[in-house]
């Protein structure tokens, strides 16, 4: 008979569970980091003994990998900055985001070689986003000094308005570095006719043929904000779906505050103990829960920085 791993029933037990947790998200910063800057190094060598490799592509690939570097880093600012704790899983799909993007796609061309590739991270950048505006606006309307109460309605929509302004500013961006850099962000050179004479009554007049009607950046840009309402439609659903049938579910599981995450870890110190009490198979201190589900798994995995760490540690040797 296999033997249950008994779950933390104690605060400091409880932190020390999310921190070895919390390693996890942190191997993966700290190897992608390291791709990353390995890659930008590649680059900059390739400029010196490749005359391929000219001073523009250089530099736009130190640029991407310096944007990807800052994405990496922005988590823990904010968690540091804000004193606020950001769940494993959301850090992590960010990270990996930031690298498909910034790496894998501009600098290994993955955009060019993969199908797809460019509607599926359209794709999963509307749910990420709408993760992120979802968690934000679901912990300020948890907040026990909030005065106003938004229904699960109002929620999913300021989420899903959120997402799409993410996402039209991102075609802004695309779009401006088209036009100022000629670059092929929003894919306008793929419907180009090389060579292409262009007639108008019988006669030839200069200008762009396109294979297809107004271009392929206008198609490019629309299918990309489709793809991403979908993204953003699909975290939206399920949110409303939980809010309405199980709100206390995304409790453990989005952005919490100082004082939310101490809470949360006292609750789910003492819902463990009291589940252990419950079974009377063990004592109250190595209470194993009714589910055999871990603290850190119930709180969404989220990491607590070492000053809340030491924050709730030295808040219970007062409660003794």
């Amino acid at each position: 008979m296999t033997k249950k791993t008994a779950p933390p029933a104690t605060e400091e037990e409880v932190l020390a569970d999310m921190r070895r947790r919390g390693r996890r998200a942190l191997i993966i910063n700290f190897v992608l980091q390291g791709i990353t800057l390995i890659t930008a190094a590649a680059s900059l060598i390739l400029y010196f003994i490749s005359d391929e490799h000219g001073l523009d592509v250089t530099i736009n690939h130190i640029v991407q990998c310096a944007l990807a570097l800052i994405v990496f880093n922005v988590p823990p600012l904010l968690e540091r900055r804000f004193r606020c704790y950001i769940p494993n899983f959301i850090t992590v799909t960010l990270y990996v985001f930031a690298f498909a993007h910034f790496v894998l796609g501009e600098i290994f061309r993955a955009y060019d070689h993969v199908f797809l590739y460019d509607k599926i991270l359209h794709t999963t950048g509307g749910a990420i986003f709408a993760l992120l505006s979802f968690s934000v606006v679901w912990l300020m309307n948890q907040s026990r000094d909030g005065h106003v109460k938004l229904s699960p309605f109002f929620i999913v929509l300021f989420t899903f308005c959120f997402t799409l302004a993410v996402e039209y500013v991102w075609e802004l961006i695309e779009f401006g570095a088209d036009r100022l850099f000629g670059a092929n962000m929003q894919r306008w050179q793929d419907s180009i006719i090389q060579d292409a004479e262009i007639f108008v009554n019988g006669e030839a007049v200069e200008g762009t043929a396109h294979s297809i009607p107004y271009g392929n950046g206008l198609r490019d840009s629309m299918e990309d904000m489709i793809v991403n309402i979908v993204g953003c439609l699909i975290v939206c659903v399920f949110a409303y779906i939980g809010m309405k049938k199980k709100p206390n579910w995304f409790e453990n599981k989005v952005i919490l505050t100082e004082k939310q995450f101490k809470r949360m870890v006292r609750e789910l110190a003492e819902r463990n103990a009291a589940a252990g009490r419950a079974e009377g198979a063990v004592p109250a201190e190595q209470a194993v829960s009714a589910g055999g589900e871990s603290a850190a798994e119930a709180a969404g995995e989220i990491v607590p920085p070492e000053e809340c760490a030491q924050g709730t540690s030295d808040e219970g040797e007062e409660q003794k």
